[in-house]
């Protein structure tokens, strides 16, 4: 069976996802767990989905751990607090299974409070976003108030 290689951008990735939670703690936001979202080779080299989380914890993403996320307040990348309404990995003609989501795009609808301060939350809108694992240049952080279900830490 083949595992999926370590990526040896982690250091610098986890470097910006501390320093993001270091910023929402200046910003009047209670977010006390964060990963960042990137690209990574999977199997066979093709590029996937990978997380790493504050704790140093590095892997790829699951089915399970994006469902976790859904309704779940989010600062993502330190500028959109949203919630993520609905996620899904594309290609999927039937029930998603437990294991990896290897498919290398993620469907997200996102609903997006405008404005940076927690005072903002009265204005919102719908934001629907594909993601290709393939053209993620730079990783998106995620910040929430607790760390979801099934995360690692």
């Amino acid at each position: 069976m083949s595992v999926d290689p370590i990526p040896g951008n982690i250091v610098p990735v986890h470097d910006l996802l501390t320093e993001a939670l270091a910023l929402s703690e200046d910003s009047g936001w209670e977010f006390g767990y964060g990963f960042a979202l990137f690209r990574r080779a999977g199997r066979f080299d093709a590029p996937v989905f990978g997380i790493v989380t504050r704790g140093g914890e590095s892997t790829t993403l699951t089915y399970r751990m994006l469902q976790a996320l859904t309704e779940r307040r989010l600062w993502i990348s330190g500028r959109v607090i949203a919630s993520l309404h609905e996620a899904h990995a594309m290609r999927l003609a039937r029930a998603a299974p437990t294991g990896l989501a290897d498919q290398p795009v993620l469907h997200l609808m996102l609903r997006c409070w405008i404005g940076p301060l927690p005072g903002d939350q009265e204005r919102v809108a719908s934001l629907d976003s594909t993601l290709y694992a393939g053209d993620l240049d730079a990783p998106l952080l995620f910040l929430t108030q607790q760390r979801p279900e099934g995360w690692p830490a």
